[in-house]
């Protein structure tokens, strides 16, 4: 008696009570997505990235601050420093005019000098090359921002994707059960009937029933196996350790699209981050092309500094007036001639930006093209769920009527065998059809780059 009831138990609890029980985790679709957000490496390499183009921001702003330095030093020379004159000055006429030669050796300063000095500089003028480099940075953040957005957006679709997948794999690994179930049942009535001397079935029929049931039996094998790669793809998307257990809630409820095909297309064009890249990538030419167009420009800035000397000797060179000071000044760089190379930087950056509004007009072109075939895709696989499940309606009925059919010998083996199949088939098709809807779904709300409004199917 206690082993009937735990054989009910097993035959009527499902898979995730059986996880309650054993307290395995069960997630539903936002909870793999949560976790992939959470631990995927990808993701923590575009948030570097996005750190990298922040800090590139940081020196690009440095411009607009002055720069200040010490610097510091000592030598000492292999002797004194000297001043050599050898020659002759001439006396002045009310003097008389002699010449009186002249050959002297004077101590300029100490071999031993020590040194500090105190310099600041700051560009006033850069001929517009200052903001242009910072209107690159920071565009590239935006760029790395945009880059850090497809990366979720790719996380989240490789979920969802292999998420619907591990769905369809549960879904058909259950048809096939259920299918091998009603087949061994098939396969018992077919042989009692046999033994039993019936006219109508003879032992090819048992013969095939016995064939068709253990046909089934491998094609449940294989969705077995099937259905433990979806679950691991699964898990290595969500970037789970390869060991971790767990089982998966049932979808909810599929759900179909309400937006028309211009305001999906549009929405790819506003949100999509590849766009968006490419959209930035058009602005920052433009800053190149100021930054090349800067060399036109003269270069002007203020330097200042102040210094101090150290040396044993008083006299000559370093004395008590040079031995400290300061000095301020303007200075001014303009290159007149520079072998074209400032037309020809300036050249460069046009070309690069028209290679951009090129690229930019293609992708938007190409997203057009791959929005609409999801939307057919969708739209297709909407209609399919309708006829496959309106289908499976009549096979399951079809089959009902077969078997008690078959029981009272009123139909053949094959017939009731064909009955069997066309409801696996059309159940299997109504499986398929779902999951290219959701597959749909998914690739098109990667392509806009956020998710879609939706309405119960």
């Amino acid at each position: 008696m206690f082993k009937l009831i735990i054989t009910l138990l097993t035959l009527t609890l499902s898979p995730l009570s059986f996880a309650k029980i054993n307290k395995v985790a069960i997630y539903t679709l936002d909870d793999c997505i949560a976790i992939a957000l959470k631990q995927h490496q990808s993701l923590k390499v575009s948030d570097a990235q996005v750190e990298m183009a922040e800090t590139l921001y940081q020196q690009a702003m440095s411009a607009y601050y002055p720069r200040l330095s010490i610097q510091a030093g000592a030598d000492r020379a292999d002797e004194d420093r000297t001043f050599s004159f050898k020659g002759s000055f001439q006396l002045p006429a009310g003097l008389g005019g002699a010449s009186i030669p002249v050959d002297t050796k004077t101590k300029l300063y100490d071999r031993d000098l020590a040194r500090a000095s105190i310099n600041l500089s700051f560009p006033v003028f850069t001929g517009l090359k200052r903001p242009a480099v910072i209107g690159q940075a920071k565009k590239g953040i935006q760029i790395a921002k945009q880059s850090l957005r497809k990366t979720n957006l790719e996380v989240i679709r490789d979920v969802k994707k292999y998420f619907y997948a591990a769905q369809f794999a549960i879904g058909m690994e259950k048809l096939a059960s259920d299918t091998l179930e009603r087949f061994k049942v098939l396969e018992n009535l077919t042989e009692r009937l046999y033994q039993n001397g019936s006219l109508k079935v003879k032992k090819t029929d048992y013969l095939r029933t016995k064939t068709t049931t253990a046909l089934t039996r491998s094609m449940l094998n294989e969705a077995v196996y099937a259905r433990e790669l979806a679950h691991e793809a699964l898990g290595n998307a969500m970037g789970q350790a390869w060991d971790a257990h767990y089982q998966l809630a049932e979808a909810e409820q599929i759900a179909m699209i309400t937006p028309e095909l211009q305001e999906l297309i549009d929405s790819a064009q506003n949100f999509n981050p590849d766009v968006q890249q490419l959209r930035l990538a058009v602005q920052v030419a433009d800053d190149k092309i100021t930054e090349a167009r800067s060399g036109y420009y003269p270069m002007i800035g203020i330097k200042a500094s102040a210094h101090k000397l150290w040396n044993g000797y008083d006299q000559g060179l370093i004395n008590d007036d040079n031995k400290d000071g300061w000095d301020i000044g303007v200075g001014m760089e303009w290159d007149i001639f520079s072998g074209f190379e400032t037309a020809g930087k300036v050249s460069h950056a046009k070309a690069e930006q028209r290679k951009f509004k090129s690229q930019k007009i293609l992708l938007d072109e190409a997203m057009a093209l791959q929005v609409k075939q999801q939307f057919l895709r969708i739209r297709s696989s909407g209609k399919q769920i309708k006829n496959t499940e309106s289908a499976f309606g009549f096979a399951k009925e079809n089959r009902k009527l077969n078997v008690r059919a078959y029981q009272q010998e009123m139909v053949e083996t094959k017939d009731v065998i064909e009955s069997q199949l066309v409801e696996s088939y059309t159940k299997g098709a109504y499986l398929r059809s779902r999951y290219n809807l959701e597959l749909g779904i998914t690739s098109l709300e990667y392509l806009i780059g956020q998710t879609i409004d939706q309405t119960s199917f």
